[in-house]
């Protein structure tokens, strides 16, 4: 891992960002995990043909390549003027006004992790993780986000929710992603299939009587992006229950309209529509 940052952070940023997607690009169609790319796409469009659908699995793989280069560049590039940040001023201020907390919750699009930069740094923004087995390689990593993330970054594990609890209740913002099928989530339906989504980001929205922001990154020429967000209110009935399953379909459909304007910047590698549980 420090052998392939020595040689990206030789290079200018744009050059290592198109460098290693268009390696991607060219590999990619050829793992073992492309043609589960062309499943999920062939789900979520079954309109398109076969050729349209490979150049969104191309637009993928050179986006995900142009990611791991970034990934090694992140200080660099939200320390430049390489990212608009295109959200309401007076409402990234208004959360920092009412001082109740905020949870982000991100989409893979573009390069994800610079949504979180948005976040107001009075707010003190941090960010969930899976932790790398190496922890040379997770030190490493996590240094580079510091920029990213001020508040630190926090890796998943069963005092995790309590830790995000207590973060927002005390006027902090977490960000997350939020568009994986969740093995012990909720049934959802997300492009007209039924899948399962992590209920967390609703339970916190409904519990604190929060709203939860929806961000998503956009990516420009190269190594540019615009940062986007949406504001989404958590229902608050008298059924718990059900106002936590609403929202987090809210949520999930959400981030289906905004897969839909760029199919090319999301990433379709992952396994989103495995079988699905019954909801007791």
């Amino acid at each position: 891992m420090r052998l392939v940052a020595v040689v990206l952070r030789s290079l200018p940023i744009d050059l290592a960002s198109s460098m290693m997607g268009r390696a991607w690009s060219l590999i990619g169609p050829w793992t073992h995990r492309h043609p589960r790319v062309m499943h999920n796409l062939a789900i979520a469009f079954p309109e398109k043909s076969e050729s349209e659908r490979e150049e969104i699995a191309r637009q993928q793989w050179d986006n995900l390549g142009r990611t791991f280069a970034e990934s090694f560049l992140i200080d660099r590039i939200v320390a430049s003027d390489r990212v608009t940040i295109d959200i309401d001023p007076k409402l990234r201020q208004s959360f920092v006004d009412r001082g109740a907390g905020l949870l982000v919750v991100g989409l893979h699009s573009a390069n994800w992790e610079i949504a979180s930069i948005a976040i107001p740094k009075e707010l003190n923004g941090i960010g969930l993780y899976q932790r790398l087995k190496n922890p040379y390689s997770d030190a490493y990593v996590t240094s580079l986000r510091s920029n990213v993330f001020p508040g630190g970054l926090i890796a998943k594990a069963k005092s995790t929710p309590k830790r995000v609890m207590a973060h927002v209740r005390a006027g902090g913002a977490v960000a997350l992603l939020g568009d994986q099928r969740e093995a012990k989530g909720i049934n959802v339906t997300v492009f007209g299939k039924e899948t399962t989504a992590n209920p967390f980001p609703a339970m916190v929205a409904r519990r604190l009587h929060n709203p939860v922001v929806a961000g998503r990154v956009l990516r420009g020429e190269g190594a540019r992006f615009i940062v986007q967000a949406k504001l989404l209110e958590c229902p608050q009935t008298g059924n718990q229950m059900e106002d936590v399953a609403v929202f987090t379909q809210t949520i999930q459909t959400q981030f289906e309209a905004w897969i839909r304007e760029r199919p090319g910047e999301w990433m379709w590698v992952h396994d989103r529509w495995k079988s699905a549980r019954t909801r007791s």
